[in-house]
């Protein structure tokens, strides 16, 4: 039975849902047909596999944990063969029926190894390793990070030294700090990797490059003579992930396991380059795509859990007497509604960056042919869109954890393991700071060399020519005209440090990175923007006016939130808008709270999370919220027993004790 206040809310919207889960599975997976061909292997893999939410997972220890992930993974691959899903993404959304929000333990052997084989290695390597793979059982990892260095690449101390009496390379972790740390499933699980360490010939440095490294045997799985390694220990989240830590003690490995695509060792030691090592970039664009829809769907899942629950809870009775739902106050709506909106804005701007890098990829035979210049602003946009979408799932992830009191504390309502993959989102393949640092750097080129930094979406003319472009063209110029003010704001003062203040570049860059940040943040903005112009320009074809409408107003509360409250000191500060126009806008930011909230629960059931992905006792699409919460208590393994083992140990030696005094 659905609960009554859901079904009110149902009725009461305009929207309509299926379309609208129609256009955003379309937009996903890149057609209908294969979005709906996804959800029927959606629903037999729930018949076939049984979720970790329905595993009691969350209230088992560590080992447990482990174990559980690791059969469920291997049984997930499985199905993966059996139904011909070759494709990741596709491969991610349909095993979220049964692991939910949490990572399946082989996540990196399917993007970084995998990648890493297929971009930097030459036809004869791919099909060496392909082959290999194949008949040994190999699980890969990528191995980069090491306990002193992370995002600073050219850092890394792990050093491969050729050996030209052996043709072998020597891998070797000089000192304490260049102890490999955090790659996934490295502790226990996997048997191979890709390496990144730092090519030394004949005492001659040459930069840095992947290498193919056996870790464990494939006959007992120990450890391979000069690895040490293991599981770095417990951590905030991913308790059933083996995160672990890697030391080579002068490991040879043949010639050949070195990825040669871009650069070549002869047998007598001869380095040589053979393309353009920019390429290599390309597999972290990959990945960065891959990692930016990946939070923005994340982002949609603590949204639908919060805004269901919401819309269930009553709390604090009106002058009538009757508890009102809490997603009627004002203050619920300005803490919820906003994080709607951006769920929805950030989807539409990763699927459409997704798409730009399907068609540089294809155009440019696998990056092989990318021009510097694209894949240098391909670069400073990935990079600022991993950081912002990260930013805003953990931002939005925490205020949904808020909007659900204290049972939003529970491990049962699904939101911790969100808010600590957003945590660590924000941290992993690039430190957020740091990568809107890297498209700042970008940015100041583009103003130095006076060329356009913004990367347009595929036929955007079109979307320029439209009745969306121009309905939303006042606050797009806005936004347009921040981004430049505060790059040409930077660009000043950076020239002013450097001139007038005789500072050096690299201080006058450390004195100015705050600007830097924020003229980054904005930028990628203005490309989110953009990118949802062309989405919204996209659905209004389907002609589907109510849905129209509904998504308009979302929009628009995205662009509002920007204005009065995400970037409103700069918008003053600038003088593009004065306090009278700040405070009309903000009265309009107001009254459209109101209005998303007539459809806020359709626009999340929109997105076709299930209750195993969800795996929240908040979230459940019926609303019978209280009973899955009790029944989480009572199936805690704290409670297996009426009473404690430590009872007779301690307390009542203490009580009989006591009564005796």
């Amino acid at each position: 039975m659905v609960n009554p206040d859901l079904v009110k809310e149902r009725q009461n919207s305009t929207l309509d849902v299926d379309k609208l889960n129609l256009f955003f599975g379309q937009n996903l997976l890149l057609s209908t047909e294969r979005y709906k061909h996804i959800l029927n292997l959606k629903k037999r893999l729930t018949n076939q596999i049984k979720s970790l939410y329905d595993e009691n997972y969350e209230n088992l220890e560590r080992n447990d944990k482990y174990e559980l992930v690791l059969r469920k993974s291997i049984e997930l691959i499985e199905f993966g063969l059996e139904n011909n899903i070759d494709n990741y993404l596709e491969y991610t959304y349909i095993i979220g029926e049964v692991m939910g929000t949490e990572k399946q333990i082989f996540g990196l052997h399917f993007t970084m190894f995998s990648i890493s084989l297929d971009l930097w290695s030459t036809p004869e390597q791919k099909t060496h390793w392909a082959n290999f793979m194949k008949q040994n059982g190999i699980f890969g990892t990528y191995i980069q990070t090491e306990i002193g260095h992370g995002t600073y690449l050219r850092g890394l101390e792990t050093t491969a030294t050729y050996d030209s009496q052996t043709q072998e390379f020597i891998l070797d972790s000089p000192t304490l700090t260049s102890i490999k740390f955090w790659p996934g499933a490295s502790g226990k699980t996997c048997n191979y990797a890709i390496v990144m360490a730092k090519l030394i010939i004949d005492n001659k440095e040459h930069g840095i490059h992947a290498f193919v490294v056996q870790l464990r045997s494939l006959e007992n799985h120990r450890p391979v003579p000069g690895i040490e390694l293991g599981d770095i220990g417990k951590k905030h989240a991913y308790e059933g992930i083996d995160n672990g830590f890697v030391k080579f003690n002068k490991v040879r490995i043949p010639r050949d396991n070195m990825l040669m695509r871009f650069a070549h060792v002869s047998p007598n030691g001869e380095f040589k380059r053979t393309g353009n090592e920019v390429v290599m970039y390309a597999c972290m664009l990959i990945m960065r795509g891959i990692l930016c829809m990946f939070a923005s769907l994340l982002h949609s899942i603590s949204t639908t859990i919060a805004i269901r629950y919401s819309c269930v809870r009553r709390q604090t009775a009106d002058p009538s007497g009757i508890e009102p739902q809490i997603i009627e106050y004002q203050t619920q709506q300005y803490r919820l509604l906003p994080g709607l909106a951006t769920s929805y804005t950030n989807f539409f701007a990763t699927v459409n960056f997704r798409n730009i890098l399907n068609e540089f990829k294809k155009s440019s035979e696998n990056f092989l042919k990318i021009d510097s210049n694209e894949i240098a602003k391909l670069h400073a946009i990935s990079s600022g869109l991993k950081a912002i979408v990260f930013e805003d799932c953990l931002k939005f992830a925490q205020l949904n954890r808020l909007c659900c009191g204290g049972h939003g504390y529970s491990a049962s309502s699904g939101l911790q393991p969100v808010i600590q993959e957003a945590d660590a989102g924000c941290t992993y393949e690039g430190d957020n700071t740091v990568l809107y640092l890297q498209t700042a750097r970008y940015l100041l080129k583009s103003a130095q060399k006076g060329f356009s930094p913004h990367l347009l979406p595929q036929n955007f003319q079109e979307t320029k020519d439209s009745k969306v472009f121009v309905r939303f063209e006042k606050y797009t110029s806005l936004f347009e005209k921040l981004f430049e003010a505060k790059l040409r704001e930077v660009s000043e003062r950076m020239f002013y440090l450097i001139e007038e203040k005789n500072m050096n570049q690299y201080d006058a860059w450390n004195n100015s990175s705050l600007l830097l940040v924020e003229t980054a943040r904005i930028y990628v903005s203005v490309f989110v923007i953009y990118t949802n112009l062309k989405s919204l320009n996209d659905h209004s074809k389907m002609e589907c006016n109510q849905n129209q409408i509904v998504l308009e107003e979302l929009f628009e509360l995205y662009l509002l939130y920007g204005i009065v409250e995400k970037f409103s000191i700069h918008f003053l500060k600038l003088e593009l808008i004065d306090g009278t126009r700040m405070t009309d806008l903000q009265t309009k930011f107001f009254e459209l709270l109101k209005k998303v909230r007539v459809n806020a629960l359709c626009l999340v059931d929109a997105f076709g999370w299930s209750d195993s992905n969800l795996a929240s006792s908040l979230g459940v699409y019926d609303g019978n919220v209280y009973e899955k919460l009790f029944d989480y208590a009572k199936n805690s393994l704290f409670n297996k027993n009426d009473v404690h083992k430590v009872y007779d140990k301690l307390v009542k030696p203490y009580v009989e004790t006591k009564a005796k005094l």
